[in-house]
């Protein structure tokens, strides 16, 4: 840990996850110093392959040794779908090593809630987002409902880098869903330029994983400090 400025080794399986998980840090873990790692294969090869196989597990597994044995204070992946990687890890490093969302999958245990809508791009990513957090509300939680819904539209404005369309998308199906919930989870790093967009639209909490990825590892790493 450098003049108490921590590195921060963010893992992306995408390139479209790199850009919003900087802009949170920014703003959530400013004093961080971020160092980006990418395999922008690991999401191709695990849809190919239907899912995360050992050779996929193991390839994540040498970038969290090789962002530790490099110096990182802590390491955030920014994919979802290797979470069991990061789980797995965690165990193995002597510094903080986590999941995508598993920072907002704990905030939404703490909350306590009712009912909870899970806002992705795509069918599979709010799927497996709802299904991991359903598990980590399983022994806690059990009275939480889980509800996934999927944007139309958002996966190809994400991709194409267009922040007025996503943000109008987003927010308009944070709006939707007020009525029905009391907490509005967003599956994706790539969505969530929208936060600010879908909380103004919407009287329910919005939950981005990279923000609250940061200020947990804040006040993880400001602890560890000397």
């Amino acid at each position: 840990m450098s003049e108490n400025r921590p590195t921060v080794a963010l893992i992306h399986a995408s390139t479209a996850s790199v850009a919003p998980a900087e802009a949170a840090f920014g703003a959530d873990f400013p004093e961080a110093q971020l160092w980006n790692l990418l395999d922008d294969r690991l999401v191709v090869d695990a849809d190919r392959a239907g899912g995360l196989t050992p050779a996929l597990h193991d390839r994540m597994s040498i970038l969290i040794r090789y962002a530790v044995d490099g110096g990182a204070d802590a390491v955030q992946l920014s994919c979802s779908m290797y979470g069991p990687v990061a789980n797995a890890a965690a165990g193995a490093h002597d510094v903080p090593v986590l999941a995508s969302d598993q920072a907002m999958f704990e905030h939404v245990v703490e909350a306590g809630v009712g009912r909870v809508a899970v806002l992705g791009s795509l069918s599979s990513a709010a799927s497996d987002s709802a299904e991991r957090l359903r598990a980590a509300l399983a022994e806690r939680s059990p009275g939480t409902i889980v509800e996934e819904r999927v944007v139309a539209g958002a996966a190809a404005a994400a991709s194409a880098d267009d922040a007025d369309e996503l943000s109008a998308l987003m927010s308009a199906a944070a709006a939707d869903a007020g009525a029905d919930f009391d907490l509005i989870v967003i599956a994706q790093y790539s969505l969530t330029p929208s936060l600010d967009a879908m909380a103004a639209a919407s009287s329910l909490p919005v939950l981005s994983p990279p923000h609250l990825a940061a200020s947990t590892l804040r006040g993880l790493l400001g602890r560890r400090a000397p």
